[in-house]
């Protein structure tokens, strides 16, 4: 087997381009039956250098290197995220273009907005899950508060204040499920970026904030600020002696900030299945994995089925939290 590769960066495109001699007869049946037979591209509607790029640019080299096709990372950032995952629910559903979806995309803002140019439940297939990021919940210093159980009994009786990298982020929707959860009332002071609320915090103007790894566990192993928990099922690798709000008293709660791919409806099953397969297979990679692991991410994948189960069952969640809240927010 002779294998050549080309890596060429355009502008905020990657393209990985791979040359395989191979005997016909070690051929799958899906390359056989041609597909791909063309480059394939994966839209990313957030900027380079981000996790979902990160995340992207990694599958797609290893995918090139697989399918012996070009793969093109394209980043289509604007207004949030819906410019690019709108692009992406409009392209022909031929398997030849995929989207870096997020918890935000599919989840959080169906619930947020009411004109965004997809449908979140409608316009996706779902292919596999690559990876989520846990929030770390940190409090300033002089916050006399131990663990959740104590935050949650100082809430009661005291008038705290959350910050956040803005309304409908991560860190927001984080403390929103929480407060819910825990029956206490905190008020919401939004930033415009998660180095300002971590900057407030930090300075002690406001109590707290939830933010995410690898950055917040950052800030606690510096013991700028303190973390009280975990906002995943399991503790982290990142931060393994810090429990999880799960064990803390508050059952069942969770939340992970997460990407996966997914391509547009009506994209035949079995290219479907065979992107989900290449996808379990490159995430099972150790050197993928600790690439994965050293940005703050862990990875995991998902067949279709499960993936499409688990969008929608987030979907319903922050629709709740956030019909709950009362919050809107205007066309980005």
């Amino acid at each position: 087997m002779a294998i050549s590769r080309i890596v060429r960066v355009l502008g905020t495109r990657l393209l990985i381009a791979t040359t395989v001699a191979i005997s016909p007869g070690l051929l799958t049946p899906a390359c056989a039956a041609g597909y791909p037979d063309r480059p394939i591209k994966i839209i990313v509607p957030f900027t380079p250098g981000g996790t979902s790029d990160v995340l992207a640019r990694s599958v797609a080299e290893q995918m090139a290197l697989d399918f012996g096709q070009a793969v093109i990372v394209e980043n289509r950032p604007g207004a949030g995220s819906a410019l690019g995952t709108g692009v992406a629910a409009r392209s022909p559903a031929d398997g030849y273009t995929l989207l870096m979806g997020s918890s935000s995309a599919l989840a959080v803002n169906p619930a947020l907005q009411d004109d965004l140019p997809y449908d979140a439940a409608r316009s996706f297939t779902p292919i596999s899950l690559v990876a989520s990021i846990q929030n770390i919940l940190l409090v300033t210093p002089s916050l006399p508060v131990k663990s959740v159980q104590d935050l949650v009994a100082y809430a009661k009786t005291h008038k705290l204040f959350f910050a956040s990298a803005g309304t409908g982020s991560s860190p927001h929707m984080s403390a929103e499920l929480f407060q819910s959860m825990a029956g206490i009332e905190m008020t919401h002071v939004p930033f415009k970026g998660g180095p300002q609320a971590l900057s407030e915090v930090v300075a002690g103007r406001v109590n707290l904030v939830f933010d995410n790894m690898p950055t917040a566990a950052t800030m606690v192993k510096s013991g700028q600020l303190r973390g009280l928990a975990v906002t995943g099922a399991r503790p982290s690798p990142m931060v393994p002696d810090i429990p999880t709000v799960a064990s803390q008293g508050l059952p069942g709660y969770d939340v992970t900030v997460w990407y996966g791919l997914l391509a547009p409806t009506g994209t035949p099953p079995e290219i479907i299945s065979r992107l989900s397969e290449e996808t379990a297979k490159i995430l099972a990679r150790a050197n993928i994995r600790q690439k994965l692991v050293d940005i703050g991410t862990e990875p995991r994948s998902m067949t279709p089925e499960a993936f499409g189960a688990f969008i929608n069952g987030e979907r319903s969640k922050w629709a709740q939290v956030i019909n709950k809240a009362g919050i809107k927010t205007a066309a980005r």
